[in-house]
């Protein structure tokens, strides 16, 4: 009579920020080598903000597996992406840290949130002027008669094209590059024990976090 043969479960994690971090950094030695162009402005800042998402999925989703179980794991996906940056600090830490909103790396990462968010979602623009009569200059029409317009909206017609819609406005893609980089650096890598000389974290001695599922409702809501 042959045994009895037993199966066990097992599971897998698929750390998506990784492979991102190698596009990243092929993205960018890419773009320096032609001359930062206006015409990847968009593709690497969306690329930054994939990375940004995925990295903040990852170390929520990892550290709330471990200590709070899937269920916790899975909401915690489900925040917006800036809430997943305002939390990550806070969750990783068990909150004896919270992230220093007042630092360069948070809103330079904010601002590529905002920036990533009017990307994606590009949606056409009405511009109104009012003008007196010196203000208007004559333009012609076609098949029409000529017509007085504002200067203003003549000047910005003939402006060209912006092939980055803006994205460039606040920071570049090499500056919201960097600020992934320093998160990684100053958090990431230095979390949760080295980090009481890290200016982008907020220290809380005592700590503000108890170890169970009822505390992350106000991370969750």
């Amino acid at each position: 009579m042959s045994a009895q043969s037993t199966s066990k479960q097992f599971a897998l994690i698929e750390i998506k920020s990784t492979p991102l971090g190698h596009v990243l950094n092929k993205f960018r030695e890419h773009y320096i080598s032609l001359d930062a162009p206006e015409s990847l402005v968009i593709p690497y800042v969306l690329t930054c903000a994939a990375y940004l998402e995925a990295k903040l999925n990852d170390a929520l989703f990892c550290h709330s597996l471990k200590t709070h179980g899937q269920e916790v794991a899975d909401a915690m996906v489900t925040l917006s992406l800036p809430k997943k940056l305002g939390v990550l600090v806070s969750v990783l830490t068990e909150g004896n840290y919270s992230i220093n909103k007042q630092h360069f790396v948070y809103q330079r990462l904010m601002s590529l949130i905002r920036v990533r968010n009017s990307l994606a979602h590009a949606k056409s623009e009405l511009e109104t002027a009012t003008a007196e009569e010196h203000q208007l200059v004559t333009v012609p029409i076609l098949f029409s008669s000529p017509e007085k317009i504002p200067r203003r909206l003549v000047e910005r017609q003939n402006s060209g094209l912006d092939l980055t819609l803006g994205a460039t406005t606040t920071f570049t893609p090499l500056e919201y590059h960097e600020a992934l980089e320093k998160l990684n650096k100053w958090f990431f890598n230095r979390s949760p024990d080295r980090l009481s000389k890290v200016q982008m974290v907020v220290a809380h001695p005592k700590g503000h976090w108890k170890d169970n599922h009822s505390t992350l409702v106000k991370y969750l809501d």
